[in-house]
């Protein structure tokens, strides 16, 4: 998944999830960028939200 595309807010929608940002940061290895989120989800179907964001690339880890 591309750090450019707005992998979050589509998730969010279609797993009718709200979510906030609590942290992050974006960072490069050899001049390709890589982000770091701590997100919290709340309402909706935040375990659907999980595994599409993992289907579309995305490294996810819940804690």
């Amino acid at each position: 998944s591309s750090t450019y595309e707005p992998e979050l807010s589509r998730v969010a929608r279609t797993a009718s999830v709200d979510y906030s940002i609590l942290s992050g940061r974006i960072s490069r290895i050899r001049g390709e960028p890589y982000g770091q989120m701590t997100v919290a989800f709340t309402g909706g179907d935040a375990e659907a939200a999980l595994t599409q964001l993992a289907a579309r690339g995305v490294v996810v880890e819940a804690v």
